[in-house]
């Protein structure tokens, strides 16, 4: 394929990271494909079609304790009363001939079928015993401790729309109903590459001027958590032919392409001339953000291209601030992740207006609603990696606020949450 270097234009107004965000999703969009899957590989997937109850949950009236049942031709009895214990019904077992009369009292435990001439339900500990009788003492409540058919889920009851990631929850909740296969979309493709004539493999005799790729494996395993199987597509120089022919083969393959380094400022950046150069679109912006300031996003035919800065720390902040909506999206699931939580500050925050900031902090407490009190780590910067490993998670300092003091409420992104 011949490639021509298209004129390239650039702009150094600082863009805002959520209208940059916005601006990133308006030219996203989820993939096309579904597949049927078994429930239990189906958890994390985002699910495709409606599912509709075909049955009642509960299937039939049962018992909600270990108890006794009550006759219906005794609840109108006179206290106390006293009733003779008759064998009993476990869960599982079909009614069969089950001859419970009244005057009696009916073993039933947990789930068990209960008859049709059962009232009520009295829990083991709150009645008394006289060797095979039992002794009741208040008066009891029709339908107390049943769990009445369908009064959970009806039949044709809409369980769960499109667009829901599944979870443990839903799961249990389609196997109860007794579906087995769900539709859900398809898995989306993911490649990781980086580009930098400075790297080298992880482990590879490192030459002066030369460092290790850190953002390939990181963002790989960020990827792998979310329950993806990305495709590691290698180091590529910093040659504009070079990265232009890796995304046009990459693009009959792939969904969305994540890229580091190479991205915006200076002659050694090539993403943008790369994705043009292969007939694709790219749009390049100066984020208000610190670290991270600069970010590329563009199409080629269907894949989709997000290049992330190369310094270790700022590539890790748009995966959690960019990567992850874009995901979501991709995927089809119903709205975009936010994994911040509220917080406070412990100490003084130094902040500068005019960027947004991310800083590593720790949790070093938490303060009387249970909100996490929260330490800056280190002197911030791109490139320093050892204050993330110490790190609780990622800190955010408004763009229009300067020092925060301590008390403060600031969003906190838990690394927990994230990988």
């Amino acid at each position: 394929m011949n490639f021509e270097l298209p004129p390239l234009l650039r702009t150094r107004t600082l863009v805002d990271p959520l209208k940059a965000r916005n601006q990133l999703l308006a030219q996203s969009n989820r993939v096309s494909g579904s597949e049927w899957l078994p429930i239990a590989a189906a958890a994390g997937r985002c699910l495709a079609e409606v599912q509709v109850a075909g049955i009642a949950l509960p299937r039939f009236d049962n018992s909600a304790v270990d108890g006794f049942g009550i006759h219906v031709a005794d609840m109108s009895a006179a206290m106390p009363l006293r009733l003779k214990i008759v064998a009993g019904i476990h869960a599982g077992d079909q009614l069969g001939l089950v001859d419970f009369q009244p005057g009696t009292a009916l073993r039933i435990l947990t789930g068990a079928v209960v008859p049709f001439n059962l009232a009520a339900v009295v829990p083991e500990e709150a009645v008394q015993r006289d060797n095979d009788a039992l002794i009741i003492t208040k008066p009891l409540n029709f339908g107390a401790n049943i769990r009445r058919r369908g009064e959970d889920v009806a039949p044709g009851l809409e369980l769960l729309r499109p667009g829901v990631r599944l979870d443990a929850r839903h799961l249990a909740l389609l196997a109860a109903t007794g579906i087995r296969r769900v539709q859900v979309v398809r898995q989306i493709r993911v490649g990781v590459l980086s580009t930098g004539n400075e790297l080298v493999e992880p482990g590879d005799a490192i030459a002066e001027g030369r460092i290790a790729d850190t953002n390939r494996p990181m963002l790989l395993s960020a990827l792998a958590h979310a329950g993806l199987e990305p495709v590691d597509l290698g180091i590529f120089s910093d040659k504009t032919e070079v990265l232009a022919q890796a995304l046009h083969a990459a693009a009959p393959a792939l969904d969305l392409v994540i890229t580091s380094g190479g991205v915006f400022g200076s002659e050694a950046d090539h993403l943008a001339r790369a994705l043009l150069m292969a007939g694709g679109t790219c749009t390049s912006l100066h984020l208000a953000l610190r670290p991270g300031k600069p970010m590329a996003f563009g199409r080629l035919r269907d894949m989709q291209v997000l290049g992330l800065p190369g310094n270790p720390v700022a590539a890790l902040i748009h995966y959690v601030l960019f990567v992850r909506p874009v995901l979501a999206l991709l995927a089809g699931i119903e709205g975009l992740p936010d994994s911040a939580q509220t917080a406070r500050t412990s100490e003084l925050f130094r902040h500068k207006p005019g960027r947004t900031e991310m800083v590593p902090a720790k949790i070093v407490g938490h303060d009387a609603m249970a909100l996490p009190l929260l330490e800056k780590l280190g002197r911030g910067g791109s490139a320093r990696l050892l204050p993330l490993t110490q790190a609780d998670g990622l800190a955010e300092m408004p763009a229009d606020v300067g020092d925060m003091a301590a008390g403060t409420l600031i969003r906190f992104y838990p690394f927990a949450g994230l990988f």
